[in-house]
């Protein structure tokens, strides 16, 4: 039996996560397959017979991007689907919400959940020495209880379905509502006004800029271009953060906030997305 894994990563919590939980199953009777939306066109993802998609969540939901992949998947045809995300703070519905999504493809809700990783979209806002700076590279991120709590409802599900049975018999009720609860349409509506307030409407560059173009290289959503070999920034930001986080020289800016602030690189420093468009693969 084979399981895709599936994920978006902005600035490498979730490639991070992808990764654990594939060693965590690692015991499980599957082969495990590890992709990035950024390498792989939704509407050709080849044999597997289970799907886990996983995303950062932003605003109680996946990003936009991540939402329109989705859409364009092959029909599920039954087979089972889980979700993850990593969050920041709080996740609200996203899970349930993007497990809606795969169930309308066709596929066979089967769970998942949220996995708590530092916030990357406010780690741009602190000082290097900040309190939320050293949290964000001194946890253990060999051991991480969330991911550890998906990984065992995943590995039970999985020996089921190796064992031969259905997935309709594993399949998780979701919630009704498509809009979620009050809280969460509260956080979404909060944090919508702040990304497009003080974050994609401020994107800039400053002088340590060398225009050396990596930013347009990084952008999932083709928003960078450069213009007389400096980066202009259009109205198509989620916003990840991939672009500030991973300037080599901290040039590119939102507003006056950032400027010498702390940057994130993924959990390990080495998170280079570019490097994403190799497949990795994991077999038990």
């Amino acid at each position: 039996m084979r399981l895709l894994v599936l994920y978006f990563s902005g600035t490498g919590n979730t490639a991070y996560v992808a990764d654990y939980l594939a060693r965590r199953l690692a015991p499980a009777p599957v082969q495990i397959e590890i992709r990035s939306t950024e390498q792989q066109s939704a509407s050709d993802l080849g044999d597997f017979d289970v799907l886990a998609t996983g995303f950062p969540v932003y605003g109680c939901d996946s990003p936009s991007y991540f939402q329109s992949y989705v859409t364009h998947l092959p029909p599920g045809e039954g087979r089972g689907a889980f979700a993850f995300g990593t969050k920041g703070a709080f996740a609200g519905g996203a899970i349930a919400q993007n497990l809606r999504r795969l169930a309308a493809r066709g596929y066979v809700p089967l769970g998942g959940g949220s996995v708590m990783m530092p916030g990357t979209d406010g780690l741009a806002f602190v000082g290097k020495e900040s309190w939320m700076a050293r949290q964000a590279l001194d946890k253990d991120y060999d051991h991480l209880a969330d991911a550890d709590r998906v990984a065992g409802q995943m590995a039970g599900v999985l020996s089921g379905l190796a064992a031969g049975e259905p997935a309709e018999a594993y399949r998780q009720p979701l919630p009704r509502s498509r809009v979620g609860n009050s809280l969460d349409r509260v956080w979404a509506f909060l944090y919508n006004l702040l990304a497009e307030r003080y974050a994609v409407s401020r994107f800039w560059a400053d002088e340590r800029c060398n225009g050396c173009g990596l930013c347009v290289r990084l952008c999932p959503t083709g928003n960078v271009e450069l213009r007389d070999g400096h980066p202009h920034f259009g109205d198509q930001c989620m916003p990840c953060m991939r672009c500030i986080h991973l300037c080599p020289r901290a040039a590119i800016q939102i507003g006056g906030f950032t400027v010498d602030k702390f940057r994130w690189h993924g959990p390990r420093g080495d998170f280079r997305p570019l490097r994403l468009r190799k497949a990795r693969e994991v077999t038990s």
